[in-house]
């Protein structure tokens, strides 16, 4: 719980007694490595923080997995959309690694909306932050070739690499798992 209080403490108006607020209402999930947090088709209702661990977002295309997102310790994860509106989710968030969340219900969440401003400013800069990394992540995909985007991981989050399976790496950077391993050879030869 102090790596999760510690997150909140970043946001302005933080106060120790938010923390206490929502302290009833959190959880502790714990994912093997392979489980899901969400699969494609269910309903989003609880947000989770990553406390430890390494997982996953994906969606579908042509039958094909595309992994959009990685998170890691100290992010919050979610199908936002799925959450917000309470449909069936298009994304499916799986571990990477053994994970544990701490989780707490959107429907708490609401509750802490009506409580607290703070939660309302917080419910409001995560979906900014939901947008700019989306947003972000396209530009990233349609501006960088192939291996100017894994030169990009390998300067940002060099450790993501020693983390993420190749072919999880391969499908977020859009490209063939044999065109990742010619970049990676290249790049290591130079």
């Amino acid at each position: 719980m102090e790596a999760f209080d510690k997150y909140l403490k970043q946001f302005p108006h933080y106060t120790s007694k938010v923390f206490e607020d929502i302290l009833p209402f959190l959880s502790i999930k714990e994912i093997d490595e392979g489980e899901y947090y969400l699969r494609i088709g269910r309903i989003s209702k609880e947000i989770g923080f990553v406390e430890k661990g390494l997982l996953r977002l994906y969606y579908l295309n042509d039958g094909k997995e595309i992994t959009n997102c990685f998170c890691k310790e100290n992010t919050i994860t979610c199908s936002y959309s799925s959450l917000i509106t309470q449909t069936e989710s298009d994304i499916a968030i799986q571990a990477i690694e053994p994970s544990k969340l701490i989780v707490f219900s959107y429907s708490s969440l609401q509750k802490l909306y009506e409580k607290n401003l703070f939660w309302q400013q917080l419910g409001r800069l995560a979906a900014e932050s939901e947008y700019i990394t989306t947003e972000c992540h396209n530009r990233f995909l349609r501006d960088l070739s192939a291996t100017d985007r894994y030169k990009q991981i390998l300067k940002e989050d060099a450790e993501l690499l020693q983390r993420v399976p190749l072919n999880y790496l391969a499908t977020y950077l859009q490209i063939a798992p044999e065109t990742l391993s010619r970049i990676r050879k290249k790049i290591s030869q130079t």
